[in-house]
């Protein structure tokens, strides 16, 4: 009988003994599922503190580049309203003391020089500068590109404006349309207009360094400038020619010399 007691407790023992086993690694395998299952949290580092920097850095730096662009598209728009308003005191102000402009072969160059005549003269005396609408295909061809600096750019927007230069014929018919406003001699001009703009420092103002417009077609083709000043008072300060002037220049005196051969021809064939 005793013998049957100590086997049935050391069974007994056994048993509760391999329970409390399952018990303890049920708890640590538990355990181990829910430590795994959590998420990781990321410890402050260096790493994460410059990852953070970088994207703040590069947003400041887009937000800088969109207000630099608003700015500059801001001046030429400024520009446009001036020579639309006949406005044209104010618009060598939009320039660099030693800024210039590039117009019809000629180099102004001065704001109260070559611009001054530019603006307050030449345009002045043939009201250029009448902003007309642009068709959808030119709307798309603006552009702006900056300097890594952000103290220079280059812009490209596209116009089309009425241009235009007195008559030089001084008979009655033309004096009397000069007493009305009139006596000018008047064109459309399309093409694209081509500033360089600089500044001191991100916090200064932009003004144009060079203004130059490149003119793609014509209602009227406008005389290319010939003389510089003083030798014309209007004139520029030098000549310039771009190679689509070139190849109207050379085409017009072919087409002029064509005229004279033919005009020669017919007077020789009526003396024989």
């Amino acid at each position: 009988m005793d013998t049957s007691k100590n086997q049935s407790g050391l069974k007994n023992e056994k048993a509760t003994g391999r329970r409390s086993f399952i018990r303890k690694m049920g708890t640590v395998m538990t355990t181990g599922v829910v430590v795994s299952a959590m998420p990781a949290v990321a410890k402050p580092g260096k790493p994460n503190d410059i990852s953070s920097e970088t994207m703040i850095g590069e947003l400041s730096e887009r937000i800088a580049i969109l207000e630099a662009e608003k700015s500059i598209a801001g001046i030429y728009q400024n520009y446009e309203s001036l020579l639309n308003d006949g406005n044209y005191a104010q618009i060598p102000e939009l320039f660099a003391r030693d800024g210039e402009c590039v117009y019809n072969g000629g180099v102004f160059r001065g704001r109260d020089n070559g611009l001054d005549r530019l603006y307050n003269i030449r345009f002045r005396n043939g009201l250029t500068g009448k902003k007309l609408d642009l068709t959808p295909d030119c709307q798309d061809r603006q552009s702006i590109d900056m300097s890594k600096d952000h103290l220079s750019a280059l812009a490209v927007f596209p116009y089309a404006m009425q241009a235009g230069s007195p008559m030089v014929a001084d008979g009655v018919l033309v004096k009397m349309a000069r007493l009305h406003g009139g006596g000018i001699n008047k064109w459309i001009e399309t093409g694209m207009c081509e500033l360089s703009l600089t500044r001191k420092s991100r916090e200064d103002a932009w003004v144009i360094k060079r203004l130059e417009y490149r003119t793609e077609s014509g209602s009227i083709p406008a005389s290319t400038l010939t003389k510089v000043f003083p030798a014309d008072p209007e004139g520029p300060d030098e000549l310039v020619y771009s190679p689509v002037q070139v190849v109207l220049v050379i085409g017009f005196s072919l087409g002029l010399f064509y005229n004279t051969c033919l005009l020669l021809l017919d007077q020789i064939s009526f003396m024989l």
